[in-house]
């Protein structure tokens, strides 16, 4: 049975504050409580009242490579594998095994999760060490499923669609604070993908402007916005995956 997706405001208190950042997968427990008025805005309200979750225990169900803590067994294997003469194809092949064959494909996968090395020279520019990567195909060749699989198995990794995202859903947005009634930034798929991998489905589909304003992104991996006096530069490193696929162009075949 299918449910409609809800929000809920949880609070973290002591030791438990910063155990985890937008983006992130987790599974919360606490205790779920009613929230407390004062007696002017209780009359108001009445019988009604807003509830939230008092957390006592956070669990994340992903973590960063420099976080997680290798064993024995994995150390080993590790060992093993890297004096293999077939690792990068063996790599490569473990990514979405399910789907058969696009071992050029899944190695360029492969690549964009490994990522590079920023360069900053002497005369003070800066060289992106991470790659941009397009598919482009047929309908049904299995490029969403190779979109989720690299979201899935990702430490951090944001699955969205081109169709009904805005240049303004993907990157930031100003709202106003409800509580302090202040300007805030509100992150898009791409800030909750920070040091992470972005992947964008149908981005074909999206509007032209749509794609203009995710090009500094791409290019330079840090976005600058100005809306309603607010001047903000957000830095972020995504690695960013397109999809899409074109009816009117023809793919030679190989061999």
């Amino acid at each position: 049975m299918g449910h409609i997706p809800r929000t809920l405001s949880v609070y973290l208190r002591g030791e438990l504050t910063r155990t985890c950042e937008p983006g992130a997968l987790v599974t919360i427990c606490g205790i779920f409580l009613p929230l407390p008025y004062s007696p002017m805005r209780q009359m108001q309200v009445g019988l009604i009242t807003e509830t939230y979750l008092e957390a006592t225990h956070v669990i994340n169900h992903k973590k960063r490579y420099s976080a997680m803590d290798a064993s024995e067994e994995m150390e080993h294997e590790i060992q093993r594998l890297q004096d293999s003469p077939n690792l990068y194809s063996m790599l490569a092949q473990s990514i979405a095994p399910e789907i058969y064959g696009h071992e050029d494909i899944k190695k360029a996968l492969l690549l964009l999760m490994i990522g590079g090395v920023t360069k900053r020279m002497d005369e003070g520019m800066k060289i992106r060490g991470d790659i941009n990567v397009l598919l482009m195909g047929d309908p049904g060749v299995a490029k969403s499923q190779l979109l989720k699989h690299i979201a899935t198995i990702s430490p951090r990794g944001i699955y969205t669609t081109g169709k009904g995202s805005s240049g303004v859903g993907l990157t930031a947005a100003v709202v106003r604070d409800q509580m302090t009634k202040e300007m805030t930034l509100e992150g898009g798929a791409l800030v909750l993908a920070d040091m992470g991998i972005c992947c964008i489905d149908e981005f074909d589909k999206m509007e032209e402007g749509d794609r203009t304003a995710i090009h500094e992104v791409r290019v330079n991996m840090s976005p600058c916005l100005k809306d309603i006096d607010l001047l903000l530069a957000s830095f972020f490193k995504c690695l960013h995956q397109n999809y899409t696929h074109r009816d009117d162009i023809v793919y030679p075949k190989r061999g």
